[in-house]
């Protein structure tokens, strides 16, 4: 059975613990614990069953184990025990004296020596003797063979036959005039249509290659083009102005003014299918979309001071 000890860790040495022994300053406590921080009657120390346990009794400053505040818990072996101030560690062993012995007699010993021999095998049965084999008889010896002469070699004919096909040789056809048939060639006109389809290769290439090389050099005209629009859409007076030539903001009349903005007004969007440029002049023909029906537009563009200007607009012209 487990004995109690409390190993001072933070306080005095305590008297040995009874199975039940209250912890306080009272005189009339098992253990008594003059620290101001202990209550009088702090906590008890109790056995139940192979267990301990610790009741605190309503102390002023608490009990804790392993600095938890607690009611009552059962206590493990090195756990710290504190009462207020005063920490102690818990130290459980086992009383030696509590081992209860168990009488060892020697008839059972015989007993349980005779319950664990096991009984003695039987005798092995000799293993069977090997019958010997009989060996078969000898053959009888057989009579002497005439000896026959060694064959005769080859002659040199029949060696050389030894590598012949037999049978006469497959004749090899022959086309009628005796001339082994000719490699047929592909057809002139497959040459031909080579020659096709690489030429319109290379020219969609260069057509490629030139479109691209146009609308890269549009492009600041194209960006320039679609801002006026969106100024014009939005009645941005003053942006409009500014992304015109000064030659074209006295050019139009009245009414084409009016008509210019009319249409712009009611598109949502352009597209340009056609770009041409020429120096610091660029054309840019397509229609305006997002309104009733498309309406085929022209811009003309000059580009002054390093920024493209728009310098004339004609509507209804695809």
């Amino acid at each position: 059975m487990a004995t109690l000890r409390l190993v001072p860790v933070s306080g005095p040495a305590l008297d040995s613990v009874k199975d039940q022994s209250m912890v306080g300053r009272d005189p009339s406590c098992e253990i008594v614990v003059t620290d101001g921080s202990v209550s009088r009657r702090h906590a008890r120390l109790e056995k139940r069953g192979s267990a301990w346990w610790v009741v605190d009794q309503g102390s002023a400053n608490g009990t804790y184990v392993n600095s938890l505040k607690i009611a009552e818990k059962e206590l493990k072996n090195n756990q710290e025990l504190r009462f207020g101030a005063l920490a102690y560690r818990v130290d459980l062993h086992e009383d030696p004296e509590a081992t209860v012995a168990t009488p060892f007699l020697a008839d059972d010993s015989a007993t349980l020596m005779a319950a664990a021999t096991p009984p003695p095998l039987p005798p092995a049965a000799p293993p069977p003797l090997a019958t010997p084999t009989p060996r078969p008889a000898a053959p009888p010896p057989l009579p002497h063979a005439a000896s026959a002469p060694p064959p005769a070699p080859p002659s040199a004919a029949a060696a050389k036959d030894r590598f012949r096909p037999a049978g006469p040789a497959a004749p090899v056809p022959q086309m009628p005039g005796g001339a082994p048939p000719a490699k047929k060639g592909k057809s002139p006109v497959f040459w031909v249509a080579i020659g096709c389809c690489g030429c319109l290769l290379l020219v969609a290439l260069l057509a490629g290659v030139i479109g691209g090389g146009v609308f890269m050099a549009t492009k600041g005209a194209a960006d320039a083009a679609h801002a006026w629009l969106g100024h014009v859409r939005q009645g941005q007076a003053t942006e409009v102005a500014a992304g015109m030539t000064e030659a074209f903001q006295t050019r139009p009349t009245a009414e084409e003014v009016q008509a210019i903005t009319t249409a712009i007004a009611g598109s949502k969007d352009a597209t340009f299918f056609s770009r041409s440029v020429d120096n610091d002049k660029a054309t840019l023909t397509g229609v305006l979309t997002g309104g009733p029906s498309p309406q085929p537009i022209v811009l003309k563009l000059v580009k002054e001071g390093g920024t493209w200007k728009v310098d004339d607009v004609t509507l209804g012209v695809e």
